[in-house]
């Protein structure tokens, strides 16, 4: 339901072993316990703590900011092919009924571009990876 990662064994991924151990790529969703791997109980609970940890942080702040890399819809391009809804591997892109386009949550957008790329119509761009931007470091290469 949540397009969670998991390993070979089923197991759910954390998003960096070292850096990362409780939280999922997916921000605002911590990992903890069994759904982990196979640990000792006083492991589960010390994951524990540490994922309610992580919880308190996101929680106890009045307001978030995402960064800049975040993907944008231009909606006169939009055909709503959902090329982008199916690549998107956070499940981000989702189509507003009202507009009649595709819409990216920048509080959910990961900035990974996958959906930006696979855009037929070009459509979506990610900040900060704009195509006249590339352009221009491409020209003054050359």
């Amino acid at each position: 339901m949540y397009k969670l990662p998991t390993d070979q064994d089923g197991f759910f991924s954390e998003a960096h072993l070292k850096l990362r151990p409780v939280d999922f790529a997916n921000s605002g969703i911590f990992l903890c316990g069994l759904a982990h791997m196979p640990k000792f109980a006083d492991e589960a609970i010390a994951q524990a703590k540490a994922a309610a940890s992580r919880a308190c942080t996101v929680l106890s702040q009045k307001q978030m900011y995402v960064g800049g890399a975040v993907a944008e819809v231009d909606g006169t391009k939009c055909a709503i092919c959902l090329t982008c809804v199916r690549t998107c591997p956070y499940g981000v892109p989702r189509v507003n009924e009202e507009e009649g386009v595709i819409v990216i949550d920048a509080a959910a957008c990961q900035g990974c571009g996958n959906c930006a790329t696979a855009c037929p119509r070009g459509a979506i761009e990610v900040g900060h990876s704009k195509d006249d931007q590339f352009i221009a470091k491409i020209c003054a290469l050359y």
